[in-house]
């Protein structure tokens, strides 16, 4: 899971990268949160936590909401307060809420026993950028070995995005391609799970469709950056 990063005075980030994350913005507003996303890392990151937590759900929503559902909620509310931002804010929040509640009901109704909640380490994670604007948002999840990636922006040319970490020892390890338009979230083998470590490197290249047939890089870096734990 990826880990949603905190500051003070970001909350209005939170909302607007769960209003992007929920596609409740118009394309204007789309375009510049991918503008500042390309040099705004936190907010790659925020915009990936909410992909990550959403995307399941997204399987599961099978029942569209009734027709002129938000026009009612509209007109309950005061006349000063239906503004069109301030309804894709509540519409925001109102879901992340659905969203909470449906998880735990789910977990709730299909753990077959009590399990107790063990401590295990916190995620690591990684912000890629690079000359051409790419940007993409990395988590690792050490315990489960699952690792998240949510490009922001990403252009593989007419080849295809191959992921590459790149440990102390200077030799690259492929991950895997990347699909350049959606969140994806894979397992690390376990021969492969000792090089996603702190300082790090991960990279993404641009290579021939179906990916590097080498084992090693071939095409130009895309994006690229260092994990760090959080």
């Amino acid at each position: 899971m990826t880990l949603l990063p905190t500051s003070a005075g970001r909350d209005d980030d939170d909302l607007l990268a769960a209003e992007y994350a929920l596609g409740l913005l118009s394309d204007d507003e789309s375009q510049a949160v991918r503008t500042r996303a390309m040099r705004d890392a936190a907010l790659t990151l925020r915009i990936a936590w909410w992909r990550d937590q959403l995307a399941p759900l997204a399987n599961e929503a099978t029942t569209p909401a009734p027709d002129g559902l938000w026009d009612k909620i509209a007109a309950k509310l005061p006349g000063n307060d239906n503004s069109a931002t301030l309804m894709q804010r509540w519409r925001a929040a109102a879901l992340s809420a659905l969203a909470v509640a449906a998880a735990l009901l789910v977990f709730i109704a299909t753990r077959p026993t009590p399990v107790p909640i063990l401590p295990g380490a916190p995620p690591m994670m990684a912000a890629l950028s690079g000359d051409k604007g790419s940007v993409v948002a990395v988590s690792y999840d050490v315990t489960s070995g699952k690792l998240t990636v949510a490009p922001t922006t990403l252009d593989a040319g007419k080849g295809d995005a191959e992921l590459w970490v790149i440990p102390a020892d200077g030799k690259p390890r492929s991950l895997g391609l990347v699909d350049p338009k959606s969140a994806a979230a894979r397992i690390v083998p376990a021969v492969l799970r000792a090089s996603m470590t702190a300082g790090a490197t991960v990279a993404i290249t641009q290579e021939v469709k179906g990916g590097s047939p080498t084992g090693q890089p071939g095409g130009p870096i895309v994006a690229a950056g260092k994990i760090i734990r959080t």
